[in-house]
């Protein structure tokens, strides 16, 4: 007769949290590094994308991971701040721009991009003009000085871009879509300046006609998107030094041995450029 031999416990399943975490970390990490690779995305959908994935991941608003360190306490995520993307640009001011255009861009009349350091701020052309016209409507004029409340005291410059879609402007003696696009333009630039308190210095306006169409111009939809004032905010502090290095150039140059001096721009005031 055979003695009873005492059962011995199974060893306990391998705990793999950290390695299913891991493993979820490096999925995020490379859907970002792809999102990142793009070079003009939108900054709206991009946010929802990043709460989303952030949440399913176990990244709480506030910056803190649901799974915390050894002393069980979550610890600080150095990628979000009040449950948004960190970028490096002043945040205060875009998430203050954010909530003033919110209505606008719930209505499609807005989009807010990212590309190479500048924020671009596209307002439809029919949230600023009436139709056929270069003067901005009260409601629109409101919601510009708000904007410019934002950006007083701040050193980021700011360009302003017309753009119309590929039909010829309706109203008569409105000139071609090139003067449209400049003189609405120009109309922002000059509210900015004289009643926002932007200084001048760091303002600039191009009119590009139906040059730079956002979408092709084959449908209504279509037309109005591209009918359009953008706002470039330029976040990149060394290519706005570069930029206003070029003010002060050289006004002579040599060519073959001959010496040539521009003339003097009015107002320069003896001043070499």
């Amino acid at each position: 007769m055979s003695a009873a031999r005492k059962r011995e416990p199974e060893p306990p399943p391998p705990d793999n949290t950290m390695v299913l975490y891991t493993s979820m970390i490096l999925i995020l990490l490379t859907f970002f590094i792809m999102i990142s690779a793009k070079a003009n995305f939108d900054e709206t959908k991009y946010g929802k994308v990043v709460e989303s994935v952030t949440r399913s991941f176990g990244l709480m608003p506030g910056g803190l991971a649901a799974i915390g360190g050894p002393d069980g306490i979550a610890s600080p995520d150095p990628t979000m701040r009040d449950g948004a993307a960190v970028y490096p640009v002043q945040d205060r001011e875009m998430n203050q721009i954010r909530a003033l255009l919110s209505p606008a861009v719930m209505d499609g009349e807005a989009r807010i991009t990212r590309n190479s350091g500048q924020r671009i701020i596209t307002l439809s052309a029919g949230l600023l003009f009436p139709p056929g016209s270069s003067e901005i409507t009260p409601g629109a004029r409101e919601t510009l000085l708000a904007f410019c409340r934002i950006m007083r005291d701040s050193a980021v410059p700011v360009t302003i871009e017309g753009h119309t879609d590929s039909l010829p402007p309706a109203a008569e003696g409105a000139g071609d879509n090139w003067d449209v696009s400049l003189d609405r333009a120009l109309a922002v630039l000059s509210l900015f300046a004289e009643e926002g308190g932007i200084p001048m210095e760091r303002l600039s306006a191009f009119g590009y006609g139906g040059a730079k169409p956002q979408v092709a111009n084959n449908s209504p939809a279509n037309r109005r998107r591209n009918n359009r004032v953008d706002l470039v905010l330029d976040f990149d502090p060394a290519r706005a030094a570069g930029l206003r290095g070029l003010e002060r150039r050289e006004r002579s140059f040599d060519f073959q041995g001959f010496e040539f001096t521009l003339p003097d721009r009015p107002g320069d005031e003896g001043e070499v450029y």
